[in-house]
């Protein structure tokens, strides 16, 4: 219960419009071993989502032809969709570096807390995302967040 209270609190401090957040869901806290924060399921998922996304952004801005240099929503669209890429490229090498090493029963880490929501950015362009709050064994600190944004 106190993961999820504190990664609710987390992400009104992450986001620029902490105000406009519409809670959707809430996943219940679960279980991280070792420092692999997204099991193989979730990779695979969260690697065709982004893939989706990033065609549906594509095809808005007509592959980039007709994006506005000044429009701000749009600009801050990209910048999760890579932010998300990012993150989700550096969470697949650990678990590829840590594939070829000896399968060892990884200790109990902390928690995963996942939170469904929508929001509007600084200029009032709402948007879908998914927050990832990873926590310590306590559930007191949040040692890792990233966001999914969703369609």
């Amino acid at each position: 219960k106190r993961a999820v209270e504190i990664a609710e609190r987390a992400l009104k401090a992450t986001v620029d419009n902490p105000e406009s957040i519409q809670i959707k869901g809430i996943s219940k806290a679960d279980s991280v071993f070792g420092k692999e924060y997204v099991n193989q399921h979730e990779k695979a998922a969260l690697s065709m989502h982004l893939m989706q996304y990033g065609h549906k952004l594509m095809e808005e801005t007509d592959y980039f032809q007709n994006l506005d240099k000044d429009d701000a929503a749009m600009s801050d669209q990209v910048t999760r969709q890579l932010d998300a890429m990012t993150t989700l490229r550096a969470l697949i090498a650990y678990g590829e570096m840590e594939a070829g090493k000896e399968k060892v029963a990884k200790p109990f880490n902390g928690w995963k807390v996942k939170i469904d929501f929508e929001a509007k950015t600084l200029k009032g362009k709402p948007y879908h995302s998914e927050y990832w709050f990873i926590l310590d064994k306590e559930a007191e600190i949040v040692v890792k967040s990233f966001e999914i944004p969703l369609l």
